[in-house]
């Protein structure tokens, strides 16, 4: 019976039936990253920004460690993404947060 109310139940904003597992999630994650550390740019950290916001979703929290890793991958490309916004630091050779 819980199954059946959860499959009626809608899914949350930041659910992407494009991505519905956490895993294709994190694999699109992965994906984005390693593009953003071998040419970084001000779109890709956005992306990879946007991405890590989604794995917040409850549809998303299979485990703990979801929620952990969620919650960190956030705030380093909150971070990263801010730093584009800093006068002088909108090229990044490298990064410091990914190295």
């Amino acid at each position: 019976m819980q199954k059946q109310v959860s499959a009626l139940k809608a899914p949350s904003e930041l659910f992407d039936p494009e991505l519905p597992t956490s895993r294709e999630l994190m694999a699109a994650i992965c994906c984005v990253a390693t593009q953003y550390a071998l040419k970084p740019s001000h779109e890709l950290a956005v992306l990879a920004s946007e991405l890590a916001n989604k794995l917040t979703a409850p549809e998303y929290a299979d485990t703990k460690l979801i929620e952990d890793i969620a919650e960190r991958l956030v705030r380093q490309w909150q971070v990263i993404v801010s730093e584009y916004g800093a006068e002088d630091n909108w090229l990044m050779a490298t990064h410091n947060t990914l190295q």
